[in-house]
């Protein structure tokens, strides 16, 4: 046989044995391209009868280019989606809901309450990132404070940034996000409101409580704090806390190593987020985290599952999580890692995240949440009252649910 003949036939082999594989597609925002290509070749390698394709995503693209290609009937099989997405999505039809999955999963994982929507599940929790308050000790130090013992009570922490604010004209107590979406509302104000037993709309989601006394009180303390707060959009906040600066802030954990990286000599570190009083409330975070969904125009639901299956386990995630720092696995025990040993900051948000509070799951979540910024920025940059911002608002979501 001649070398030519030979070719043609090998070539027909693999197209052949291209033809016989199923194609898996996958859009996310967390692996980065090195990332990425290394889970495709560990994938096909252990499951060579699927093709999978990765596509990354930006934050600041992502969620219309998902929309475009539902409308376009050229969604992907498996979607990463921000936790707070899930409800929107799942009640236009986007998704494909998943309890006969489920089962497969559920004991091995947390935050399940992340892709429930309508008694109904959508999707898989996949990655942590709750919120901390970050806290600058040689600030401490020098407002006479003990850097070992960081505030654990609303009064506690307003007393510390007062006796900051007064070491200069150019550092503040804490920083409070405004200015932007999502922020403003996630890093502090809506977890005050749920540590002190508040929430703004009733267990059945059909009542807007907004205007209830357990989200005035927050609010009218989350007013006392501006006077010793730097306003900003939450890169501002960092910039500044790094700068050595801001005593108090309250993020997720990526600014453990933003700030490491880009601010060596600033000394810190991060706490469980203020509760209302040391014997009423409890230390509530924001359940900020990212969801696996399955698309409703998926064809090949065995392979999507088993492409969400190995996304989900703890390999790939803790490849995540040392890649970023950012977000950290849902599987149960995921603690016990050595990573975290010598990760002590990062260590502290995972056990925060039993504190953590998921967005509750409504269709219009995404127009409520920029009610959110509205409402932090009138109590945080105007004087109407407190009462009459929320009856307002509480109205307008209202009219959503």
């Amino acid at each position: 046989m001649s070398k030519k003949v030979l070719l043609v036939f090998m070539l027909v082999g693999l197209t052949l044995l291209s033809f016989g594989k199923t194609k898996i597609s996958v859009w996310q925002f967390m692996m980065d391209d090195n990332l990425s290509q290394q889970v495709k070749a560990d994938f096909e390698k252990a499951n060579p009868d699927i093709e999978l394709e990765i596509v990354q995503l930006s934050w600041a693209t992502g969620f219309d280019r998902i929309v475009t290609s539902i409308a376009a009937g050229t969604a992907p099989d498996v979607i990463e989606l921000g936790n707070t997405w899930l409800a929107t999505f799942a009640s236009q039809g986007v998704l494909r809901p998943v309890d006969d999955l489920v089962g497969k999963a559920k004991d091995d994982y947390v935050a399940w309450n992340f892709v429930e929507y309508q008694d109904k599940y959508w999707g898989f929790p996949w990655l942590l990132a709750p919120r901390c308050m970050y806290y600058n000790l040689e600030l401490l130090e020098k407002a006479g404070l003990d850097p070992d013992n960081p505030p654990k009570t609303w009064m506690e922490l307003l007393n510390a940034s007062a006796k900051i604010h007064a070491l200069g004209p150019d550092i503040y107590g804490v920083g409070l996000c405004v200015g932007e979406l999502y922020s403003p509302y996630q890093e502090w104000f809506l977890p005050a409101v749920w540590g002190n037993f508040g929430h703004f709309v009733s267990p059945d989601l059909k009542k807007a409580t907004l205007n209830s006394d357990p989200v005035i009180e927050a609010a009218y303390y989350y007013r006392s704090l501006k006077d010793y707060a730097l306003l900003g959009k939450e890169s501002e906040l960092a910039e500044a806390f790094g700068k050595g600066k801001l005593g108090f802030f309250f993020a997720g954990p990526a600014y453990i190593n933003n700030t490491q990286r880009d601010y060596p000599e600033t000394i810190f570190d991060v706490a469980f987020i203020p509760k209302p009083r040391e014997n009423y409330g409890y230390h509530a975070s924001f359940a900020g985290g990212e969801v696996l969904g399955i698309s409703s125009q998926c064809k090949n639901i065995d392979e999507a599952w088993r492409v969400v299956e190995y996304l989900l386990g703890e390999k790939v995630a803790m490849q995540i999580t040392r890649t970023t720092g950012e977000v950290f696995p849902t599987k149960v025990g995921i603690e016990k890692d050595p990573w975290f040993e010598s990760h002590p900051l990062h260590r502290t948000f995972l056990e925060q995240n039993q504190y953590a509070v998921p967005f509750p799951p409504l269709a219009e979540a995404n127009k409520i949440e920029q009610l959110f910024t509205n409402i932090v920025e009138e109590i945080l940059l105007t004087n109407t009252p407190i009462e009459n911002i929320l009856q307002k608002y509480n109205e307008q979501i209202q009219s959503l649910l």
